[in-house]
């Protein structure tokens, strides 16, 4: 009878031959073995596919899932190793990151089976920057968003939540996780580990998404979590931007445009200047011409 793995690693990939056997080795060495590869492949053009076979038939005692289709991008990837997964706690982790060292599996096993918690999560590394984001308080979580390779989930929680959302097109993680930490039925613990060194070069370093942090601020506002951040005029302001920025690129209006009237009408303590002055460059920004931004 085959054991149900303790975790399943699910591993967006596309066109990824050049960091996958790096990943892949991170892989191997881990020290705790109770877990599953899930590998999502987006109908990879180069070696990536040749590549996984061969790491199946070297390592035939992994259990290794290999699902390779079009997909809408990295998040309807994610949504389908959820849907392959069987293990009792997820973790995402993409082709061009790896683990930051050989103990991480072991140390976040033994951190759950102390703590009994729904989403534990630790700190990341950028490859290329050397960044370290540590993420020891959730304010800063609240603030600026979490690499999705920090967390580790439970499984019941996308049972209960849902998937991600995929009208997002980098943020959907951060969406997803938000709604972990609004959640107070749900136990969230933080370990001062480093988990993942992650690729700087991929779509999501790259493109910010707007759509998602123009309502960021009414987001943290609904769930009453904005006394938990350290400047809450800054999350309003970044997010009053974002609105500025879909109005004028001339995407997503009717989003941009909900969201900064919830910022001039809905908003206490903010003048008459500031919602007329806001109100008013909204309205610039919608007029113009995209090529004139």
């Amino acid at each position: 009878m085959r054991v149900r793995p303790f975790f399943s690693i699910i591993i967006p990939v596309f066109n990824s031959s050049p960091t996958l056997p790096r990943l892949l080795e991170s892989i191997v060495f881990q020290h705790y073995r109770n877990y599953e590869l899930v590998f999502v492949d987006g109908a990879s053009t180069d070696d990536t596919l040749t590549q996984l076979a061969d790491f199946v038939r070297l390592n035939h005692e992994l259990s290794v899932v290999i699902d390779s289709r079009p997909d809408k991008g990295i998040y309807d990837a994610m949504n389908r190793g959820v849907e392959k997964a069987s293990g009792e706690w997820l973790y995402f982790i993409g082709g061009d990151d790896l683990f930051c060292d050989a103990g991480v599996l072991q140390s976040v096993k033994a951190a759950i089976e102390t703590e009994k918690p729904d989403l534990i999560y630790g700190n990341v590394e950028g490859i290329s920057s050397k960044t370290r984001y540590v993420y020891d308080s959730k304010a800063k979580v609240l603030a600026k968003g979490i690499h999705h390779q920090s967390v580790f989930y439970k499984r019941c929680i996308f049972d209960e939540l849902g998937k991600y959302d995929l009208s997002y097109a980098t943020a959907a993680d951060y969406d997803f996780t938000l709604k972990v930490f609004f959640n107070e039925e749900y136990q969230i613990k933080y370990i001062d580990r480093d988990i993942a060194c992650f690729g700087e070069d991929g779509f999501s370093a790259s493109n910010f998404d707007y759509k998602f942090f123009s309502g960021h601020y009414r987001l943290l506002k609904r769930h009453k979590a904005l006394d938990k951040l350290a400047d809450p005029a800054k999350c309003l302001t970044d997010s009053i931007y974002c609105c500025y920025y879909l109005a004028g690129r001339k995407n997503d209006n009717a989003i941009a445009w909900r969201n900064l009237l919830f910022y001039v009408s809905r908003v206490k303590r903010a003048s008459l200047a500031f919602r007329a002055a806001t109100f008013l460059h909204m309205l610039k920004w919608t007029v113009k011409r995209p090529w004139m931004i």
